[in-house]
């Protein structure tokens, strides 16, 4: 019974006179490594009580205390088990319980007998004991157990006083002495068999209120019911509160198998909220240090899983994983040698871009990788900033718009600018279209006016000057780019879309011109006006000499490529003021010969086809250009669309607990929850305006489909995450995750971890001197834990819930994707030295002797 109790707990062994209100014997026994001296203490302390001159009970509370000298329930470590002492109709009131529970882990004889009614039949007082899989160890948890022990006390009409943890009960192996001596003796022993707290408070809840019975008072603390009648929001703000763990994460689990996550994703994703709880306020409870709160609720996630499935009478798809189905592992190291590149699939993208992605990147050679983001940034920057989307599911304060910001780095062989060209062509043509449209209305424009001269009309009669539309700019600065977004009667430019694309073919040179005109420091004015442009909304320009004028919508989406070393300069000398962190990044991996053939025509045109229809595609009224200050509502999340989101801020969170992050890399996750709903809104509306342009049935502009989340979120997590990380590494030169970089490594490259799928504290510290010493055992275990978070490896169930595991199941998918692409990848750049050794010695061969 004692299995799960917490190191450096205390077990009371009392025992106390039958005929005298007193204490025969008190020893407090540490709980240590091992149990076996707990069970030779409590062989001693029962033989002293057998062979005193008087009737002497053994009886210590099965149950923990917080310290040597006292036995109460201020006192309570542990609650171990659901204990019941049935001393009338035992028989029956096993049958009761163990219908309701399954069978007890001890039943105990214990040498008092019931006579039976009418007949007059002795029946053995029996004590039901069931261990629950984990201990309790906080306030509300002691409560439910008590709840629990006193409803099932209260259906079979068993011994009251039983119903607190710390009441004495008398031990198998020891004497009842109050009559004729009797041996009190285990009669079933179930030694595997567990219960669940919460589960099992449920069922004698259920049982109590079939029964007519009310909850006792006092016990609405303890009770579960308030678990899954919270919303999620609250559940999920009182874990990151820190105000309560077993409850919330345990209706969060019910919640996100019943919409359909995997096992594996949801404790990748509790474990996330858990890790995001702030350090300082894990173990507190109420104010006051409860040391290893957080790590066991942490450590029990997937049990806790485990038991949502089990009551919902299902099975995982897979029992691979401890606790579930194996997730798919996150390329959190931004390494090509370890993990290889990210590979771009269709389905990461929408069915309009992939066919003209993917015939691009082959025909020129680069990573599809570019093309997506330059097309995705390109495609966004035309669709009007009316549309909204929601992200939560009640807060509607908090709205994003199609905005996205992308930079594609590397050295000019990896063809920046003819990606950047290809992917923004139709904007080109837009804007060229535009061009010439305004000159017609220019010409006809002056004909009017001069017909209106000749007739000396007034001053101020005519028809207004035509504006020219907007929708690229180039090498702008700040006076320039609002000359283009205001819209008052003095403007001689518009943005149809209420922003427009800012394309940079060498963003250094727009970095290093911002405040070029101006005197002082580096990142001054310049930059923070191209700060809020990311976030859109009214601005209001002064100018000296030029008077004020309000821009109703400051936005712009931003495109362009530069060099490793320039950027690098940059971000080394520039304010860490976010700018960097606004972008999407792609770095490509290395260049090809591309594909000589025809373009595939279809997927050009469908791409080209694209832009206008999203240039004029309005919320609600479907094309009519409405008021830039009238504001609809917003685009939602369908509710099974929300679990993808959910695990983006997951995902962000688990890597802002990895160790060594730099502050950078975490202020750019930070704007991840924010650019998940940007990016899922900009597939939504690419979906909904190609069914326009092909004369298809649109999807509903209103509700962003789950099918559009899940496009969105695989696309960020297995692309564009893998490339920020090696960004972060090029532009700060620092790796985010020295230890886990290192051990993530040696699982890959590791034979026995291939061969066993197991990887285990020894083998680590073995191979990994940074981590042997005893000192930096929490710092293992903190970045073993953070790839557990990232789907690497899983712990291995321990005995005793406090421990911490000794071993790891190392997840097969590992194996099979990424030392698959490190190897393709060392593969290319061996055959790229090759082909460089070949040139060197055909041009050597060549040369006059």
């Amino acid at each position: 019974m004692f299995r799960y109790a917490e190191p450096d707990t205390f077990v009371s062994l009392r025992a106390f006179r039958d005929d005298a209100n007193e204490v025969f014997a008190k020893k407090a026994h540490r709980i240590g490594e091992s149990l076996d001296t707990l069970t030779d203490e409590a062989e001693q302390g029962a033989l002293k009580a057998a062979n005193a001159p008087f009737p002497v009970v053994f009886a210590p509370p099965v149950a923990t205390f917080t310290n040597p000298d006292k036995a109460d329930e201020a006192s309570l470590a542990n609650g171990l088990a659901l204990s019941v002492e049935c001393d009338a109709t035992p028989t029956a009131a096993r049958h009761r319980l163990e219908s309701l529970l399954g069978p007890a882990t001890v039943v105990v004889a214990s040498g008092g007998e019931w006579p039976e009614p009418g007949t007059g039949v002795l029946q053995p007082k029996l004590h039901l004991h069931w261990r629950l899989t984990e201990p309790t160890r906080e306030a509300e948890d002691h409560a439910r157990l008590k709840l629990a022990r006193t409803l099932a006390q209260r259906l079979v009409g068993a011994d009251a006083s039983n119903t607190p943890m710390v009441h004495p009960i008398r031990w198998p192996g020891s004497w009842h002495r109050k009559r004729t001596p009797r041996l009190a003796r285990i009669v079933v022993l179930h030694d595997a068999r567990e219960i669940d707290l919460q589960d099992a408070l449920e069922r004698l809840q259920d049982a109590a209120k079939a029964a007519g019975l009310h909850e006792p008072k006092g016990a609405e603390g303890a009770s579960t019911g308030t678990g899954e009648a919270r919303e999620t929001a609250e559940l999920v703000r009182a874990v990151l509160a820190a105000e309560d763990y077993h409850a919330p994460l345990a209706a969060l689990a019910m919640r996100l198998l019943k919409s359909g996550t995997q096992d594996g994703q949801a404790v990748v994703l509790l474990r996330g909220i858990m890790l995001a709880v702030p350090i300082a306020q894990r173990d507190l409870k109420d104010g006051t240090p409860e040391p290893g709160r957080w790590q066991s609720r942490y450590d029990d996630i997937p049990r806790a899983v485990a038991t949502a499935r089990a009551k919902l009478g299902e099975r995982p798809a897979e029992a691979a994983a401890p606790g579930g189905e194996w997730p798919d592992p996150v390329d959190f190291l931004g390494d090509t040698e370890l993990t290889g590149a990210p590979v771009l699939r269709p389905d990461h993208l929408p069915d309009a871009l992939a066919p003209f992605v993917f015939d691009t990147a082959a025909r020129m050679g680069v990573d599809p990788a570019a093309v997506a983001l330059c097309a995705v940034v390109a495609a966004a920057s035309v669709i009007p900033d009316e549309w909204r989307i929601q992200p939560r599911v009640h807060d509607d304060t908090w709205t994003e718009s199609p905005r996205l910001w992308g930079a594609v780095v590397g050295d000019p062989s990896i063809m920046k600018t003819p990606v950047l060209k290809a992917a923004t062509a139709p904007i080109d043509r837009l804007d060229a279209e535009a061009r010439d449209r305004h000159a017609e209305a220019m010409r006809k424009w002056r004909e009017e006016m001069a017909a209106l001269k000749a007739d000396k009309a007034p001053p101020g009669i005519g028809p207004q000057q035509p504006k020219l539309d907007r929708h690229l700019i180039e090498g702008t600065t700040v006076e320039a780019l609002t000359e283009v977004l205001r819209r008052d009667d003095e403007a001689k430019q518009r943005a149809p879309s209420g922003k427009v694309l800012c394309r940079q073919d060498e963003m250094s040179g727009w970095l290093a011109s911002m405040d070029q005109y101006k005197s002082g420091g580096k990142g001054g004015a310049d930059r923070a006006h191209y700060l809020t442009l990311f976030n859109g909304g009214r601005y209001v320009v002064d100018r000296i000499g030029r008077g004020t004028f309000a821009i109703p919508n400051w936005s712009a989406c931003v495109l362009g490529g530069i060099q490793p070393e320039p950027i690098q300069r940059v971000a080394k000398e520039a304010a860490d003021d976010g700018l960097l962190q606004r972008f999407l990044y792609c770095l490509p991996s290395g260049q090809g010969d591309g594909e000589d053939r025809r373009p595939d025509a279809a997927a050009l045109a469908r791409y080209a086809a694209l832009f206008p229809a999203l240039a004029v595609l309005r919320p609600k009224t479907g094309f009519a250009e409405l008021a830039p200050e009238v504001r609809h509502k917003p685009v939602v999340f369908h509710s099974d669309a929300h679990r993808h989101r959910e695990g983006i801020n997951a995902l962000v969170k688990a890597h802002g607990a990895l160790p060594d992050a730099s502050p950078r890399l975490k202020a750019a996750l930070a704007k991840w929850p924010g650019t998940f709903a940007r990016l899922a809104l900009t597939f939504h509306l690419i979906a909904i305006g190609d069914a326009h342009a092909r004369g298809e049935r649109p999807p509903v502009a209103t509700v962003l489909t789950e099918d559009t989340a899940r496009r969105a979120a695989a696309y960020m997590r297995e692309v564009l995450l893998p490339h920020l990380l090696r960004a972060d590494a090029l532009l700060f030169l620092t790796r985010q995750t020295g230890h886990a970089r290192w051990i993530a490594g040696h699982i890959l490259a590791s034979d026995d971890a291939r061969e066993t799928g197991r990887v285990t504290l020894r083998d680590i510290t073995r191979a990994y001197g940074a981590l042997r010493a005893p000192e930096h055992r929490r710092e293992l275990l903190e970045v073993l834990d953070t790839l557990a978070v990232m789907g690497w490896v899983s712990p291995e169930p321990v005995e005793n819930a406090a421990r911490h595991p000794t071993g790891w199941q190392v997840n097969p998918k590992l194996h099979a994707v990424f030392a698959v692409a490190a190897a393709a990848e060392k593969a290319r750049r061996q055959r790229a030295a090759e082909e460089m050794r070949e040139a060197i010695r055909r041009y050597r061969a060549e040369q006059p002797r």
